[in-house]
């Protein structure tokens, strides 16, 4: 996409998405306490498959966060707000070779030009205490391992997916792990590193998608005709699940389940997808994530997508930490048993619809 498309970029609020930013005063003293209250008092090592410990103590020092961020993050978990972005939050120092352990994206071995992986703690401060805001961490076995965590970076292997190892290709607007029955409520992305120039995630409120669609569009996409893949990234053989309702909720508060494989049968379907497509990205805002910032966004109310960008894959790529967020994780307990303690109940062993 380029820069002279008719898609926004968040500086201040825009309609249903809040954006915050803090000052280097603000910044220096939360890293003060989160050094004090959260860092000193957590494992020295993160641990990408069980985030207990560390999330927990962000969780308790929550209101380290100054004020204005935990008020949006409360509009976002009431629906009050579809999505909010914080910039200026503290971020991890880095070398500059520095890039994640493979194994912490379901791979093993370090890409060329990799040192000793770096440990985001701040990072991980800001996601654990703005996940224990929205609800719990989660994740799927299919998915980077079963990983609670999520390094997102390019990959030579991945360069051409539509994956979040892409780099070469648009990655284009979609819902996350849309394929599946039990989807995240909440999205979470934290930037770790973001060279310049700084590719822009596309954010995209469904309702202004929707007032941008004719009303036979929308009509078609609320109907179960069409199918949805499972998306490159997962570890999965699965065939397209079928009967997907794109649009649902109400007129007045429409929801979205949307990915780049969608597809149906009929030419009034592929119009209508078509033309959906076109209007999301004409509404599209961009966030650019610098080390620092973090966008948090509702998944049903949402699409979101990545512009290309150059990887040269010599440890100074872009780096993100992402997170998916249940508002209730006793969803989980009731379909597969364990109780509350045990960690294994937060990632999901399926990779199909039941």
């Amino acid at each position: 996409m380029s820069e002279s498309s008719a898609a926004s970029h968040i500086g201040a609020d825009a309609e249903g998405i809040a954006a915050v930013h803090i000052s280097s005063v603000e910044a220096g003293e939360m890293a003060r306490l989160v050094s004090d209250h959260v860092i000193g008092r957590a494992p020295g090592q993160v641990d990408y498959r069980e985030t207990g410990a560390h999330f927990r103590l962000a969780e308790l020092s929550g209101s380290i966060l100054p004020e204005r961020v935990r008020d949006a993050l409360a509009g976002l978990r009431e629906g009050g707000h579809d999505a909010v972005v914080v910039h200026g939050l503290p971020a991890d120092p880095l070398d500059d070779h520095q890039q994640p352990d493979g194994s912490h994206d379901g791979r093993d071995g370090i890409d060329g030009g990799a040192e000793a992986t770096p440990q985001p703690l701040l990072g991980w401060t800001w996601l654990g205490m703005v996940t224990r805001q929205l609800g719990h961490e989660y994740g799927y076995r299919a998915e980077k391992g079963g990983n609670l965590v999520h390094d997102v970076r390019p990959r030579p292997d991945g360069a051409a997916t539509q994956s979040n190892a892409s780099s070469e290709v648009d990655l284009q607007l979609h819902t996350e792990v849309a394929f599946h029955e039990i989807r995240p409520d909440f999205v979470l992305l934290y930037g770790v590193r973001s060279p310049q120039p700084r590719p822009a995630t596309r954010l995209v409120r469904i309702a202004d998608a929707v007032r941008e669609c004719s009303p036979e569009t929308v009509r078609r996409l609320r109907e179960p005709r069409f199918t949805i893949a499972a998306p490159d990234s997962f570890s999965v053989g699965e065939e397209a699940v079928d009967g997907i309702r794109p649009i649902g909720g109400t007129p007045g508060w429409p929801t979205i389940r949307w990915h780049s494989s969608i597809a149906g049968d009929d030419p009034s379907d592929k119009a209508a997808i078509t033309e959906f497509r076109a209007a999301a990205e004409r509404v599209a805002h961009r966030v650019r994530l610098a080390p620092g910032s973090l966008l948090a966004f509702s998944n049903s109310r949402c699409l979101h997508g990545r512009d290309a960008f150059e990887a040269h894959y010599d440890g100074r790529d872009r780096w993100l930490l992402r997170t998916y967020v249940l508002r209730d994780i006793t969803r989980l307990m009731s379909r597969y048993g364990p109780p509350p303690g045990n960690g294994a109940v937060r990632r999901l062993a399926e990779t199909r619809t039941a």
